[in-house]
């Protein structure tokens, strides 16, 4: 009789230790399954390719003057223009006062519409699609603060009157 019972609480324990590792295994290709749907999504917008938000990274390729809050950014070839760096970043209130009073010293700030692009930060995006598509109305400044070789030429903007901004550099 002890046996039978000793038999029976083993079969119990041997079925629920193989239930409890097919549900692992269920939730485990559940895990991969969403994994490599992250991954298609992301292969599926090429323009997210090469997007980054290291602010040390970029600081070794250009002078930054303010540590930003916020930051996204990508170097692309240019064509003959060579390399091109677009880096959107968002400052706080008292380092966007700082940064357009010297870009101002340099070269008077003019209105534009500065083209979105879809890595940008979700608040830009929506601007841009608010104005049809016809960009984002910022006002451009010389880049001279952040200018490093290779990088010896571009624009800043500051888009609206918000603590946001797009710099756009050139290396040749």
């Amino acid at each position: 009789m002890l046996g039978k019972k000793t038999s029976v609480i083993l079969a119990l324990f041997l079925a629920l230790q193989i239930v409890v590792g097919c549900g692992s295994q269920t939730a485990n290709n559940a895990n991969v399954t969403a994994a490599n749907q992250n991954t298609a999504q992301n292969s599926s917008e090429p323009e997210k390719d090469g997007v980054k938000d290291n602010w040390e990274e970029l600081a070794s390729l250009i002078k930054m003057p303010f540590e930003p809050e916020d930051l996204v950014w990508k170097e692309v070839s240019a064509g003959n223009q060579g390399r091109r760096l677009l880096a959107v970043f968002q400052l706080s209130p008292a380092d966007s006062k700082k940064l357009v009073e010297n870009a101002s010293k340099i070269r008077p700030g003019i209105p534009v519409n500065l083209p979105t692009e879809k890595w940008f930060p979700p608040e830009l995006v929506s601007e841009s699609e608010l104005n049809n598509d016809e960009g984002i109305a910022a006002t451009s400044y010389g880049a001279d603060e952040f200018l490093q070789p290779p990088f010896t030429e571009g624009k800043l903007a500051r888009v609206g009157s918000s603590d946001f901004f797009v710099l756009e550099l050139f290396a040749k």
